[in-house]
This record gives structure tokens, sequence and C-alpha cells, in this order.
């Protein structure tokens, strides 16, 4: 790996994510690979002896393991949507818990909006 056995917090937290929705879908070396990386914080060199394979073989499984990931969420985009849900429950409960006497109007029609794009089927725009 271009970064050693290090990882940088961000690519831990992705990964991490995206395993969360598609680790299933993985084959069980990559998986076992991933999880050792991801959840135990081991070197490739302590995952390799645990997994009683080489260096290079887990270092391989972790790259496919990552590509695969990465290519599910592309192709799925289980965690874009997500999150684009969540970032719409966010602003229904900013909307319903700024209503008062002198916007709830304007606050009924916005939430109604919202949720009625939800209903229909609009999906946020999706793009990796």
């Amino acid at each position: 790996m271009s970064q050693g056995t290090h990882w940088p917090p961000e690519k831990v937290h992705r990964l991490g994510v995206l395993m969360d929705a598609y680790e299933d879908l993985l084959p069980p070396r990559q998986h076992q690979v991933m999880r050792l990386k991801l959840d135990e914080d081991l070197s490739l060199s302590e995952i390799s002896e645990s997994l009683g394979i080489s260096r290079q073989a887990c270092e391989d499984a972790l790259k496919r393991a990552e590509k695969a990931l990465l290519a599910l969420e592309k192709k799925l985009g289980l965690v874009f949507k997500t999150d684009a849900y969540r970032d719409r429950f966010r602003e229904l409960l900013k909307l319903l818990s700024g209503m008062g006497e002198d916007n709830w109007k304007d606050a009924r029609e916005r939430a109604i909006n919202l949720l009625e794009d939800a209903v229909s089927g609009g999906e946020p725009e999706y793009g990796v």
C-alpha cells in the first residue's frame, strides 16, 4: 500500500461506513482483513500473522476490499442515500422545531413539500 500500514482517520472512517453498508457482499478473506484493519487497527504483519497468510496476500486483500467497497457505493449509493435522507430529516426537524404562531403556514408547507418529495420517490441527486 502506498500509505504503508497506517491509514489516515478519514480513510478509516469512510471505509468503516462502507463496511457497515456492504460487508456482507465481500468475499470472506477480504471481509476478515478489512475488519482486522478497521476494528483492531492491526498492521499488515499482524493481520497476516493472525490469519496465517503472507503479508502480500493481506495487502492484496485490503486493496481488493477497498476497491470493491468503493465500486459498490458508486453503483448502489446506499451510504450516500442514507446520508441524504438523514439530512432531509434534520431539515424537517429544524422546520418543525422552529414552527411558531407567526411562521407555521410557511414551515408546514415546506415540511409537506419535503415529505411529498420523499414519498413520490424523489431521491436526492446522487453523484460520486
